[in-house]
């Protein structure tokens, strides 16, 4: 077979600068806004004429920051509490042969040259292959089953995100929210015991830091604007 050269179309722009931080799917942080940067040969308005009558697209993405594909058969999903093997295909691990993403969000508005969207889940600067129109009619299936990943994972309790009120101010609203949305998700990895560890994500220019309390739930302990910590 003849391979299929791709070449990217536009470059995702979202608040997370590392892996770490990144919601696990698309969709599950409302607050984590991108942009679809086209590149100059795809930046004409004929490219997106008409997709303003939808609400949702699929963005066809890379996996740019991950090494390359190992050549294992097996992966360690985290819903199997990152323990338990399937295989590659059985999964929506970024380690896979072609390192390929599939993300399906929100169409917040379509400006000259770029689409600002809602609900991402890659690293900034992400290559886009492709973007394609979600259809619901279509692709939502009310009786399709997942066995293991058949449920949103379980996520910590609004109130259960303290964030002091002075790394509130020093956040901002709208990060403040992004990271309350996100602490939300439980992002150490599920192999790992959480306990007296401290975690830190770069997200929208910020370093944030937190931990796990011993009542429940994660406190903020650190906001630091990243110019600061070179």
């Amino acid at each position: 077979m003849t391979p299929l050269v791709v070449n990217p179309v536009a470059l995702l722009r979202t608040p997370f600068a590392e892996k770490f931080g990144v919601p696990r799917q698309s969709g599950l942080v409302p607050e984590a806004e991108g942009v679809v940067e086209f590149l100059p040969e795809f930046a004409a308005p004929e490219f997106t004429r008409g997709l303003e009558a939808f609400s949702h697209v699929w963005l066809i993405t890379a996996f740019h920051k991950n090494p390359g594909w190992t050549g294992s058969a097996v992966v360690r999903p985290p819903r199997l509490g990152g323990n338990e093997r399937v295989g590659v295909f059985a999964s929506r691990s970024p380690n896979r042969p072609n390192g390929l993403g599939l993300s399906l969000v929100r169409l917040l508005s379509i400006e000259p040259g770029r689409l600002r969207v809602a609900g991402v889940d890659a690293v900034d600067g992400t290559p886009v292959y492709d973007v394609k129109p979600y259809l619901p009619w279509a692709e939502a299936i009310p009786d399709a089953t997942s066995d293991w990943a058949k449920e949103q994972p379980e996520t910590v309790p609004a109130d259960g995100i303290h964030i002091p009120e002075t790394l509130a101010a020093r956040l901002g609203g709208a990060t403040t929210r992004l990271v309350r949305q996100l602490l939300r998700l439980q992002l150490q990895p599920a192999y790992q015991e959480a306990a007296g560890r401290d975690y830190g994500m770069t997200v929208s220019g910020w370093n944030v830091r937190w931990r796990a309390r011993a009542e429940g739930g994660v406190e903020v302990f650190e906001a630091t604007r990243v110019e600061d910590c070179d």
